[in-house]
């Protein structure tokens, strides 16, 4: 790819944005947030965005309020410096649970996010968008789109697990994500059964299916970690002998980390970097970004 693109990372995902720079042959730009003493940040792109195509690589979480502003304003910067075009890639964009107003006077957090990101932005990709009552960010703005950690999710399975083994989804709404992967790699897929009584107790159940000692357990996001854990203490009782619990967006909030690995091994992919961070999603940034690739 010519020297015209600038691939762009905030502290967070400086590794992520510079892997991608090396594989599309792009440069590779810092952005620098120095945080003023009433808690407001001044944002600055340490390259020349001026006539590039500028790809700004952002995970808004955690401090996902603050971390909106200053995606915000990078984008600003890349525009009123001369950058021919600015694309937000969100490895993680949050505010999408909310795509309806469940009770009177609710605000629908995730129209609102994402028209205010294609506002500030030519186009707005993000990975496995939380997309449950809409099928695609399309819905809310035709400047944004999506694209998915499957196939980078699916290669890591490929490459650690030996011997047979089922893929299983915590819940009805991870099922598009559980259900690709194993369209991807040819296994057998369960569905567990999911009753939310609130946002800390939640009930799971399965049908009938025969359970192969090794489990690999998939969602998109792993929050508080309670569908996880109520998912892994059943597969327990079924009788799995041992169960990989990988999740596209590690939230981890709170212990859900400890609560998962009294049962599971746990790995993320780098949407949101932490230690359990062993998927790496650059090459499908890079083939996004080399290939102007998104749905």
């Amino acid at each position: 790819m010519p020297k015209e693109v600038l691939i762009c990372g905030f502290s967070d995902t400086s590794v992520i944005a510079k892997r991608v720079a090396k594989l599309t042959g792009s440069l590779y730009s810092a952005i620098k947030c120095s945080p003023f003493p009433d808690g407001e940040s001044l944002v600055r792109i340490v390259n020349n965005p001026k006539g590039r195509k500028v790809v700004i690589i952002s995970s808004m979480f955690p401090n996902s309020n603050k971390k909106i502003i200053e995606t915000l304003l990078a984008g600003s910067a890349a525009r009123d410096y001369g950058a021919k075009e600015v694309i937000l890639l969100a490895t993680y964009m949050p505010y999408l649970r909310q795509d309806k107003s469940f009770n009177s006077y609710e605000a629908v957090s995730a129209r609102e996010v994402v028209k205010l990101l294609t506002n500030a932005y030519d186009r707005v990709i993000t990975i496995d968008p939380h997309l449950h009552r809409v099928n695609s960010l399309r819905e809310y703005s035709g400047k944004a789109g999506e694209i998915s950690s499957v196939p980078a999710i699916a290669d890591y399975i490929k490459d650690k697990v030996r011997g047979s083994y089922v893929i299983v989804g915590p819940d009805e709404e991870s099922s598009q994500w559980s259900r690709a992967v194993a369209r991807k790699l040819r296994k057998e897929v369960h569905v567990l059964i999911k009753n939310r009584e609130s946002s800390y107790n939640v009930k799971v159940s399965s049908g009938n299916f025969k359970l192969h000692d090794n489990v690999i357990l998939i969602d998109d996001i792993i929050s508080t970690g309670h569908t996880i854990t109520e998912a892994l203490k059943l597969l327990k009782k079924k009788g799995a002998k041992k169960i990989t619990c990988i999740g596209i967006h590690g939230i981890l909030a709170g212990d859900a980390d400890k609560r998962i690995r009294k049962y599971a091994e746990l790995i993320t992919t780098n949407t949101i970097q932490s230690k359990y961070s062993k998927i790496d999603v650059s090459l499908i940034i890079a083939d996004a970004v080399r290939n102007n690739q998104h749905r």
